[in-house]
């Protein structure tokens, strides 16, 4: 064999060689993109699981996304989640946190109308008890809060429910429960 007919067999080796390796490139990013794809996309926790309801506007309502954490207690009252994260919510759905309060007193108590405070972005929802709002001792009911924005009111949202408390002799006190959520497309 020649020097000549040596050279160019490792060209045309070499030029096999990167030939099958852009195969393998591209075969392997078809695979990643089709995965990502049907998987839902990112790893954010982005993907949207719709209850089949919608809301009085109109929009789809969503299992509510995030999560809770923390207890919170006044006087014998207690509520979990104390903060509702919903970390990242699509535009033009709706969600529905919700907390459980429970009456871990000795007396009864009647649970108000909450007052809700906004302390980063906009437009509180409707606030519904699902059960009773007076509380023998042992008794819980839940308060579900509406939330649903539409472009105009992207960004973070940070909000805190204050809900008065009122017992059985006449004495009074507020529990405080809170919901964070970054709503954009």
């Amino acid at each position: 064999m020649t020097n000549t007919t040596t050279r160019r067999a490792d060209r045309q080796r070499a030029h096999r060689n990167h030939w099958i390796l852009g195969i393998i490139t591209v075969t392997v990013v078809a695979i990643l993109t089709v995965f990502a794809l049907t998987s839902g996309g990112s790893s954010a926790g982005t993907a949207v699981e719709r209850t089949g309801e919608t809301n009085s506007m109109g929009m789809p309502i969503i299992a509510t996304p995030g999560a809770g954490s923390g207890v919170t207690e006044v006087d014998g009252v207690t509520a979990s989640p104390s903060l509702w994260s919903l970390g990242r919510v699509a535009l033009n759905v709706a969600v529905r946190p919700n907390w459980t309060f429970q009456n871990t007193g000795t007396q009864a108590v009647t649970l108000g109308t909450p007052h809700v405070e906004i302390k980063e972005g906009c437009c509180p929802g409707a606030l519904t008890y699902t059960g009773p709002t007076t509380l023998q001792p042992d008794q819980s009911t839940e308060l579900t809060f509406e939330l649903s924005m539409h472009p105009g009111m992207d960004g973070a949202h940070d909000m805190t429910l204050h809900v008065p408390v009122q017992y059985a002799d006449g004495t009074t006190s507020v529990l405080d429960v809170a919901v964070t959520g970054d709503f954009r497309d």
